[in-house]
């Protein structure tokens, strides 16, 4: 197993919008299983515990963690709560998932979003083209604020 600085983490809803959640520390593991298995554990403040709670009644949910170093890209994870933690007016959150490959996430991402605007056919064949060219063309910096 190989163990990593957790320095963001992100939960992705259904909508495919991304909430940051703040967090005090966090490891994420590889646990180098053959299947890509990940474990994931953030220590946070206590008011977080209702979202985590909610999330825990899902099979799995998508989470983006950035490891390591705050300028890396965000890897996308699908992930299940296995445990949460209560300590002094603080939590830990413990998560274990599989890593998504960024390409897919983000064509996943992008569809979905053409869908909601209702695009079909053609034109959301050139939409789709279009916008997945200019996400995997231009990085945006992604600043953390903790």
């Amino acid at each position: 197993m190989k163990t990593f600085k957790l320095v963001g983490l992100s939960v992705i809803d259904e909508g495919m919008h991304r909430r940051d959640i703040p967090f005090i520390d966090g490891l994420i593991i590889n646990k180098e299983d053959g299947q890509n298995r990940w474990l994931v554990e953030a220590y946070l403040d206590d008011e977080y515990e209702p979202v985590f709670a909610g999330l825990k009644e899902r099979t799995e949910f998508q989470l983006q963690v950035t490891i390591t170093n705050p300028g890396n890209d965000p890897a996308n994870m699908l992930v299940a709560v296995r445990s949460i933690t209560k300590m002094n007016g603080h939590i830990s959150v413990l998560m274990e998932g599989l890593m998504i490959p960024r390409r897919t996430h983000l064509a996943e991402m992008v569809l979905a979003g053409l869908v909601e605007k209702g695009l079909q056919g053609e034109a959301l064949l050139q939409e789709f083209r279009q916008q997945m060219h200019e996400r995997i063309d231009a990085k945006a910096p992604q600043e953390r604020k903790r």
